[in-house]
């Protein structure tokens, strides 16, 4: 089970301060000790070089080491301090031992200068001795002092330490669980409304504090999420409601001949026909329908296969061309087409095939008898556009931004040739798909002008479209070339 994140915290928190408290006090107690002792050894060279000097002046006077040692022993009486003054041999002469044990001199004969730590039972003493060079002969000065009062600052800053210590760590804790749980509220807060939302209450989003701090930068970018998860609801509701109405009139048709001829028992072969012919463009167009809306489900789902494989732009789009001929003759429009020659694409044929059909058809639902559309294919630095033009009513400026979005028509395409409004928005995905665009470049109330561009190098094939494998290769165009190009064909 895991632990909340104020408790993860302050447990961090305490652990690295007790860490740091921990070293600091190890760190004060060596600093305190090794001060202390440079005190105390600075203090006895102090008295040393006293008794030093008074027991020169003294020898100047009487010549006489032994008189001039006892009257530096009055001179020099300090108290908790042995001063003992020594001959050239080591032995004492005078002095005052405090406590100090003879026994330890024999160890400390023959050095010049001394200063070290001996122990004495239980008692540990810190001495200095210096060796001096006279006219009377040589002595020795050796002033020594019980190290009592170090061990006893080192305790009482010892014990202070380890109370101050826990207090520290006790108010620390106390003080970072109120910071934690103070800044961690409003993430509390939001986790409530969060829990709360439902998909009618999206829009409203979280209540954010007026901060610039991490949590307020959490908030601000999870109802951004909620937007995009709203809006996204949004079209999807708004592609239910217009699939559903869009699938709602073929059929509604198509049963409605149907009904109409069964209403009487009988009826001739024309009346027939004529149900039949309206039950199959119905079906025709409802079929069309639903391939468009497989497709664009596949798609938004990254289920769409792609098929990529190296080919010419021009060989692609002369398949479309005849069927392009075919449908604008069908509707009194004329149409030519120039395809510049050896343009190499790495792309799935069938889906730029379709994405050309689909600009063409766009062109030819807005351009009235008598006008014509214009397919043209040229290069525009690492790209190949695919221009269609045509001399139709053009796009008012109100619906240039949603020409691409699903199930829109303009009122001319509903009166006229129909549609579902799917055409624009999947030739959009197979440009994206394969790295390029599809926009609207020009439009004016003598015609439009829309251009899709697709990168002319090979290209690896997006995470979105997992079931595809590139077979491209950047110098090796593995396809026909059995029609270089295609001239201008005018109907």
């Amino acid at each position: 089970m895991s632990m909340p994140i104020r408790v993860r915290l302050t447990l961090w928190y305490i652990g690295v301060l007790a860490a740091v408290l921990l070293a600091f006090s190890a760190g004060v107690l060596w600093l305190q000790g090794r001060y202390s002792r440079m005190q105390f050894d600075t203090e006895l060279g102090s008295v040393a070089m006293t008794a030093t000097s008074v027991l020169r002046s003294e020898l100047a006077v009487s010549h006489q080491l032994a008189r001039a040692a006892a009257d530096t022993r009055k001179a020099v009486d300090i108290p908790n301090r042995s001063v003992v003054i020594l001959d050239g041999t080591g032995s004492p002469v005078a002095g005052h031992w405090r406590g100090f044990h003879r026994a330890s001199l024999p160890s400390l004969a023959g050095r010049s200068l001394l200063t070290r730590t001996i122990e004495q039972g239980a008692e540990a003493w810190r001495v200095r001795l210096q060796r001096q060079d006279s006219a009377d002969g040589p002595f020795m000065i050796l002033v020594a002092a019980a190290e009592a009062p170090i061990a006893r600052e080192q305790t009482v800053l010892a014990r202070t330490l380890l109370v101050g210590m826990p207090t520290a760590l006790l108010l620390s804790a106390v003080v970072c669980w109120w910071v934690a749980s103070h800044a961690l509220s409003p993430l509390t807060q939001m986790s409530d409304e969060a829990e709360r939302a439902t998909v009618e209450s999206l829009t409203s989003g979280l209540s954010i504090p007026d901060s610039g701090d991490e949590v307020g930068q959490l908030g601000r970018a999870f109802n951004r999420l909620l937007g995009r998860v709203s809006a996204a609801v949004d079209t999807q509701r708004q592609f239910m409601a217009d699939a559903s109405h869009e699938l709602r009139t073929p059929v509604s048709a198509a049963r409605t001949a149907a009904e109409v001829t069964l209403s009487q028992p009988r009826r001739d072969e024309e009346e027939y026909r004529d149900a039949l012919e309206i039950v199959r463009a119905q079906t025709q167009r409802l079929g069309r329908m639903v391939d468009d809306m497989f497709v664009l489900a596949r798609a938004d789902a990254g289920g769409q296969p792609l098929r990529i494989a190296d080919c010419w732009a021009d060989d692609v789009l002369a398949e479309c061309v005849e069927a392009a001929r075919v449908l604008a003759v069908a509707n009194g429009i004329a149409f030519d087409a120039a395809l510049e020659p050896s343009l190499p694409l790495c792309a799935d044929e069938a889906l730029v095939q379709q994405l050309t059909l689909n600009l063409v058809e766009n062109a030819i639902k807005y351009t009235p008898p008598g006008g014509r559309v214009r397919l043209e294919l040229r290069r525009s630095g690492g790209q190949a556009e695919i221009v269609v033009n045509d001399t139709g009513c053009g796009v008012p400026a109100a619906d240039r931004d949603r020409i691409f979005e699903r199930f829109v028509r303009l009122d001319q395409a509903r009166e006229t040739l129909g549609g579902a409004g799917l055409g624009l928005p999947i030739a959009r995905w197979i440009a994206e798909s394969h790295g390029g665009v599809v926009a609207l470049e020009a439009t004016s109330p003598s015609g439009s002008t829309f251009v899709a561009r697709l990168p002319l190098r090979p290209l690896a094939i997006a995470a979105s479209a997992p079931a595809a494998a590139s077979t491209c290769e950047p110098y090796a165009i593995r396809v026909r070339r059995s029609n270089p190009s295609v001239a201008s064909d005018t109907t």
